[in-house]
């Protein structure tokens, strides 16, 4: 993997509904469209209207979303303390 000094938008996504909005808002800032980012993830439009409204998608697809958009996932287990710096 590699390691870039650009900074990188923090989401908090604590449920499904906000990490598809925080998938849709990174899609969204990629120019990307749903279309898009379904033909680069192979799955079908339907699959990424599902995850980006919160519904049932495999954790892969979320995962792999994530990154085709350009981001990072950390993991905080609940009730950590956490700080974020650039």
């Amino acid at each position: 993997m590699e390691h870039s000094d650009e900074v990188t938008p923090f989401y908090r996504a604590v449920d499904a509904a906000s990490l598809g909005r925080s998938i849709a808002e990174a899609r969204k800032e990629a120019t990307l469209t749903q279309h898009d980012l379904a033909v680069i993830l192979g799955v079908t439009r339907g699959t990424i209207v599902r995850l980006e409204a919160g519904g049932a998608v495999s954790m892969v697809v979320a995962m792999h979303a994530i990154r085709a958009v350009g981001r990072d996932v950390a993991l905080v287990p609940r009730f950590s303390k956490l700080q974020v710096q650039p």
